[in-house]
């Protein structure tokens, strides 16, 4: 099979979120200014197998609106925020930035990734858990907009 622009631009895409994930996981826990973070990340392996200003997109765009962001995933479950893990909890910042704000790619491409990430780097439900959260999400959100 030869690779096309379409499947290599997908490709990263998917390494971008990865990275972001990360990113927002390691400022979550460790709070610093942004600029270090990204420049930290410029380091990673992989950062040149990203979209290096999606990337940049996601990182700036969660943390500069996390106010907003976590508003939003507060009103739209009955989950204190302060239970949910790094790791889960940085797969819903990305995943409501990438839906509310940035709004690039279709829901289901944003949850299946999302779902991917959550069975890579959470614990062994945590799939289940940001699949029914970020559906619910979703169901709340047109609801909202209709």
């Amino acid at each position: 099979m030869k690779i096309n622009n379409s499947m290599r631009n997908n490709n990263r895409n998917i390494w971008s979120r990865r990275l972001a994930i990360q990113a927002v996981y390691s400022w979550s826990i460790n709070s610093c200014d942004i600029n270090e973070l990204h420049d930290a990340f410029k380091n990673d392996e992989n950062y040149n197998k990203s979209d290096n200003d999606y990337f940049k997109d996601i990182i700036y765009g969660v943390i500069n609106n996390i106010s907003e962001i976590d508003k939003y995933i507060t009103d739209s479950s009955n989950i204190d925020i302060k239970t949910i893990n790094f790791v889960e909890l940085s797969i819903i910042r990305c995943f409501i930035f990438e839906l509310g704000f940035n709004n690039k790619f279709p829901n289901e491409v944003l949850l299946a990734e999302s779902v991917k990430l959550a069975s890579k780097f959470g614990g062994q439900d945590s799939y289940k858990f940001i699949n029914a959260f970020l559906e619910n999400y979703i169901k709340s959100n047109l609801n909202e907009n209709k």
